[in-house]
């Protein structure tokens, strides 16, 4: 036990910002569950449990001092916006459940965006988003204007409900370019264009889209967060066999100095 408690204090000497991060993870990762299990109540339909538990969120939020722990004023937004929408949505019952469910899942989103560095759960949502987005090609590729309404709305609420957690995780540019393209998207000017433009459009909106999907799969893969990784637990790694073996070598003297005498 001894043993563990000296390793520990080695590491945290060594390393208090790694002993920081441990403690804020484990703040968010609290968060991160209430998140969750507002979400999963909502989606059994217990939306006034629900509720609670997204008001307990709001407690813990406070009491945890999670605010100084973001990295900017836009995440403090996002969780701000999505949560109030979420409070006064899901016991609405004059709107559907679905419509109730979405949006405590855009909150959900959004707390998982900020606490995850690896894998956020939006781009699970890839297929959704993408998929909707291929009935837009469908209905244009087909001259059906009845039908592209239908499916640019649905796409548009399949995006609406990663939106926040997006421009969290992506850079700044990239989000901007995708809202300037769903908004030409909405425009008279583009309904208005020959078939074969709107085709080269909705091409270059869908490559935009996947690019943002794209960009979080990249950093994930990048090689220098791995690095770190490696060369930081390398030198946790010698730090903790030097101390063992100075320990080790102590012993030795000790034991020759007790023959001797």
């Amino acid at each position: 036990m001894r043993r563990i408690v000296m390793l520990w204090m080695v590491i945290i000497f060594l390393f208090p910002a790694a002993a920081y991060a441990t403690h804020h993870e484990d703040s968010w990762q609290r968060l991160d569950k209430i998140s969750d299990e507002a979400l999963q109540l909502a989606k059994n339909k217990r939306f006034q449990e629900a509720k609670e538990v997204l008001d307990y969120f709001s407690n813990e939020f406070l009491k945890l001092n999670a605010r100084e722990r973001l990295h900017s004023m836009d995440e403090l937004r996002a969780i701000t916006v999505t949560h109030e929408k979420a409070v006064k949505t899901v016991t609405a019952s004059t709107l559907p459940a679905e419509a109730r469910i979405d949006q405590v899942a855009q909150f959900r989103l959004v707390i998982d965006a900020i606490r995850s560095d690896y894998q956020p759960l939006w781009t699970e949502m890839e297929q959704a988003v993408m998929g909707a987005f291929q009935q837009m090609e469908d209905a244009v590729k087909k001259g059906d204007k009845n039908q592209f309404p239908t499916a640019l709305a649905k796409f548009l609420h399949e995006y609406e409900i990663i939106e926040p957690s997006v421009k969290i995780d992506v850079a700044p540019e990239r989000a901007k370019k995708v809202d300037v393209d769903i908004t030409n998207l909405q425009t008279e000017q583009f309904q208005a264009l020959p078939q074969a433009k709107q085709i080269e459009v909705l091409a270059q909106t869908k490559a935009d889209v996947e690019a943002l999907f794209a960009d979080v799969k990249k950093d994930e893969a990048d090689p220098s967060l791995w690095w770190v990784m490696i060369s930081t637990g390398g030198i946790i790694v010698a730090t903790l066999t030097y101390v063992g073996f100075r320990k080790y070598r102590g012993e030795k003297q000790k034991t020759r100095a007790r023959e001797k005498e």
